[in-house]
Protein backbone atom coordinates (compact mmCIF):
# COMPACT_ATOMS: atom_id res chain seq x y z
CA UNK A 1 0.00 0.00 0.00
CA UNK A 2 3.05 2.26 1.17
CA UNK A 3 5.25 1.30 -1.94
CA UNK A 4 7.01 -1.63 -0.27
CA UNK A 5 5.94 -4.16 2.35
CA UNK A 6 8.23 -3.07 4.74
CA UNK A 7 7.38 0.48 4.37
CA UNK A 8 3.61 -0.77 5.40
CA UNK A 9 4.99 -2.83 8.21
CA UNK A 10 7.07 0.00 9.58
CA UNK A 11 4.37 2.65 9.52
CA UNK A 12 1.82 -0.03 11.35
CA UNK A 13 4.18 -0.92 13.78
CA UNK A 14 4.99 2.79 14.71
CA UNK A 15 0.84 3.31 14.26
CA UNK A 16 0.63 0.21 16.97
CA UNK A 17 3.53 1.33 19.37
CA UNK A 18 2.62 4.98 18.85
CA UNK A 19 6.50 5.50 19.97
CA UNK A 20 9.04 3.09 19.32
CA UNK A 21 12.97 2.97 18.34
CA UNK A 22 14.50 1.22 15.17
CA UNK A 23 15.99 -1.70 17.41
CA UNK A 24 12.54 -2.34 18.57
CA UNK A 25 10.94 -2.32 14.94
CA UNK A 26 13.92 -4.23 13.92
CA UNK A 27 13.02 -7.20 16.31
CA UNK A 28 9.71 -7.29 16.02
CA UNK A 29 10.21 -7.29 11.90
CA UNK A 30 13.05 -9.77 12.18
CA UNK A 31 14.83 -7.55 9.74
CA UNK A 32 18.14 -5.76 10.19
CA UNK A 33 18.60 -2.58 12.27
CA UNK A 34 20.19 -0.63 9.00
CA UNK A 35 17.39 -1.58 6.99
CA UNK A 36 14.75 -0.47 8.90
CA UNK A 37 16.77 3.03 9.33
CA UNK A 38 16.89 3.57 6.01
CA UNK A 39 13.73 2.72 5.43
CA UNK A 40 12.47 4.88 8.18
CA UNK A 41 15.12 7.94 6.79
CA UNK A 42 12.74 7.47 3.36
CA UNK A 43 9.47 7.62 5.36
CA UNK A 44 10.97 10.86 7.57
CA UNK A 45 11.85 12.58 4.39
CA UNK A 46 7.88 12.58 3.11
CA UNK A 47 6.72 13.71 6.29
CA UNK A 48 5.23 10.58 7.65
CA UNK A 49 7.22 9.82 10.78
CA UNK A 50 9.05 12.22 12.91
CA UNK A 51 12.07 10.86 14.76
CA UNK A 52 13.81 12.14 17.79
CA UNK A 53 17.64 11.71 18.65
CA UNK A 54 18.32 11.34 22.33
CA UNK A 55 20.50 8.26 23.22
CA UNK A 56 18.84 6.23 20.50
CA UNK A 57 16.24 7.44 18.14
CA UNK A 58 12.84 8.14 18.67
CA UNK A 59 10.11 7.30 16.20
CA UNK A 60 6.32 8.23 15.87
CA UNK A 61 4.09 9.15 13.04
CA UNK A 62 4.53 13.02 12.50
CA UNK A 63 1.95 15.46 14.26
CA UNK A 64 2.51 17.96 12.03
CA UNK A 65 1.69 15.74 8.83
CA UNK A 66 -1.94 17.36 7.86
CA UNK A 67 -3.50 14.15 7.83
CA UNK A 68 -2.23 12.67 11.09
CA UNK A 69 -5.33 11.29 12.34
CA UNK A 70 -6.54 9.92 9.34
CA UNK A 71 -3.20 8.31 8.68
CA UNK A 72 -2.98 6.74 12.23
CA UNK A 73 -6.90 5.45 11.99
CA UNK A 74 -5.75 4.13 8.82
CA UNK A 75 -2.90 2.12 9.94
CA UNK A 76 -4.71 0.68 13.25
CA UNK A 77 -7.44 -0.75 10.91
CA UNK A 78 -5.15 -2.02 8.73
CA UNK A 79 -3.73 -3.56 11.63
CA UNK A 80 -6.55 -4.99 12.94
CA UNK A 81 -5.62 -7.48 10.06
CA UNK A 82 -2.93 -9.10 11.32
CA UNK A 83 -3.40 -10.44 15.00
CA UNK A 84 0.41 -10.47 15.72
CA UNK A 85 -0.08 -6.51 15.55
CA UNK A 86 -2.05 -6.85 18.24
CA UNK A 87 0.16 -9.52 20.50
CA UNK A 88 3.17 -6.97 19.53
CA UNK A 89 1.76 -4.39 21.40
CA UNK A 90 -0.60 -6.52 24.33
CA UNK A 91 3.10 -8.16 24.81
CA UNK A 92 5.10 -4.49 24.82
CA UNK A 93 7.07 -3.22 28.11
CA UNK A 94 6.86 0.19 28.60
CA UNK A 95 9.24 0.84 31.72
CA UNK A 96 12.45 -1.29 32.64
CA UNK A 97 12.28 -4.13 34.62
CA UNK A 98 14.01 -4.15 38.12
CA UNK A 99 17.69 -5.23 38.46
CA UNK A 100 18.03 -8.73 39.64
CA UNK A 101 14.26 -10.04 39.47
CA UNK A 102 13.87 -13.00 37.73
CA UNK A 103 12.55 -13.48 34.33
Amino acid sequence: IFGSSMRTALLMLVAVLDQTYPAELARYLGSSISSVQRTLDKIEEEQLVATRQGVVRSVTLNPLFPAVNELRAFLLRLAEGYPDYQRIKESRRLRPRRRKKPL
